[in-house]
């Protein structure tokens, strides 16, 4: 015993050094094995947290509705990959509908048109064009034109069959020499006042037919009766003496974009009624005659390039005849009736779009009275345009006969309808001057990427 006390005495490190070695086996044994059992209970609830979390997630499916009745398609629920497959597929189907319907809007509002002088909008290529252009445009939107040069409303006035009555000074003409034959015929060389009651009677009847059938050949050849008196005030009826600026040339071709749309859109109503596929006319479609086409000028408060431009907009004399009859009329005749007293009902007269333009345009017109619901119908379904009000006034229909204006056995009424129409700029921004697009906040379209 002495000897092994001795040998620890005289080996005192290594026994402390052997000490110090096997003890903290157990010890760290110990202390790693509560530490591993704490770190696995937190990984293991962090797992389960983990797991949870993905068990009760949910995702909010949701697809873009196509109408305003259309209920609103909303799915908040646990994902997974068929759903979202799905809702996937059913959102290209929508995109791409979207996108079908977008295209077929802008096209039934464009309606394939082309401008009336190539080359000169937005802006001429060279200033020389420019000078050779607006010129040319400045003839082209003449309310008349000439027999060897017609303007673009003499083309759209034959393009749509709209005409004037009979000359009454022609017809007269014709009914004196029809006379004439008649007596010839009936009694040779019995002069006028000799005639017997029985041939003046016989006379007479045959010419009162004549006269008819003259009016009714001529009513079944005509879709409506008008002419360059009926357009409105902003239409130039002359070419003016200074070059006008590329901003009036515009204002000139939208102009005749929004006549040519409301004259279409009669025509049409009338040719609801035609039974024989040539065309209506104005003895059984509903417009019977076009008295007026008023509206303001579009850009108003856009200053024109050209500062010495003359003042295209003020009114004529055929306007201020047409403004004088209608107070005339209002004063004699109160309204039979009207849909609204003012205002719009759609809310877009006094709304700004970045998506369209509004022309508000008041059509005075004479129309049998049972059809009117069809031409309100009929202006609806041509393009983007909406009847706001309509004001009825009599008429003598015997005084519209007098006048030539033969349009059959329907009963007329004079109507004053204001008509609201809307123009998208995805189609019309193209052909806007810098100027224009600038007053209107139209940022300048992105450059599409070429071929490399």
């Amino acid at each position: 015993m002495s000897g092994v006390l001795s040998w620890f005495k005289s080996n005192i490190i290594l026994v402390i050094l052997g000490i110090l070695t096997v003890v903290p086996l157990p010890v760290a044994w110990y202390f790693s094995t509560g530490m591993n059992s704490k770190l696995r209970e937190a990984r293991q609830e962090e797992a389960q947290k983990a797991l949870r979390d993905v068990q009760n997630a949910k995702v909010t499916y949701t697809l873009p509705t196509l109408s305003n009745t259309e209920e609103p398609v909303s799915d908040n629920s646990p994902p997974n990959a068929a759903k979202t497959a799905f809702y996937k597929a059913e959102l290209d189907k929508r995109i791409s509908a979207i996108q079908q319907i977008k295209e077929r809007a802008i096209s039934f509002n464009e309606k394939g048109r082309q401008v009336l002088i190539e080359g000169l909008f937005p802006m001429p290529e060279s200033p020389a064009a420019g000078q050779i252009l607006r010129p040319e445009m400045a003839a082209m939107v003449l309310a008349k034109g000439t027999e060897d040069e017609p303007s673009a409303y003499d083309k759209l006035f034959k393009r749509l069959r709209i005409r004037p009555p009979l000359d009454p000074q022609q017809l007269a003409e014709q009914l004196a020499a029809r006379k004439s034959a008649l007596m010839d015929q009936l009694a040779p060389g019995t002069a006028e006042a000799a005639l017997d009651e029985s041939t003046r009677a016989q006379i007479e009847q045959q010419l009162v037919e004549e006269r008819l059938a003259r009016y009714e050949t001529h009513a079944r050849d005509t879709s409506i009766y008008g002419d360059d008196s009926i357009l409105p005030a902003v239409v130039p009826r002359v070419v003016p003496s200074i070059d006008p600026s590329i901003e009036t040339c515009f204002e000139w071709q939208m102009d005749y974009w929004l006549i040519e749309d409301l004259l279409s859109a009669m025509v049409e109503a009338n040719n609801m009624f035609d039974a024989t596929g040539v065309g209506g006319n104005v003895l059984v479609g509903p417009v019977k005659r076009i008295e007026s086409i008023e509206f303001p000028p579009m850009f108003a408060g856009i200053q024109s390039a050209s500062t010495d431009a003359p003042d295209m907009f003020e009114m004529s004399a055929d306007e201020q005849a047409r403004a004088a009859r209608r107070a005339e009329r209002e004063a004699a005749n109160p309204r039979a009736g009207g849909f609204v007293e003012s205002g719009s009902f759609t809310g877009r007269e006094s709304e700004k779009s970045e998506l369209y333009d509004v022309r508000v345009a008041t059509v005075t017109m004479i129309v049998a009275y049972d059809k009117l619901p069809a031409l309100i119908n009929a202006i609806s379904g041509y393009n983007f345009m909406t009847v706001l009000d309509a004001d009825l006034y009599a008429v003598d229909p015997w005084e519209q006969i007098e006048q030539g204006y033969y349009a059959g056995q329907d009963y007329p009424v004079r109507v004053e309808m204001k008509i609201e129409t809307l123009w998208l700029r995805n189609w019309t921004k193209q052909y806007m001057p810098p100027s224009i697009r600038k007053q209107l906040g139209i940022p300048d379209d992105l450059p599409t990427d070429g071929p490399a």
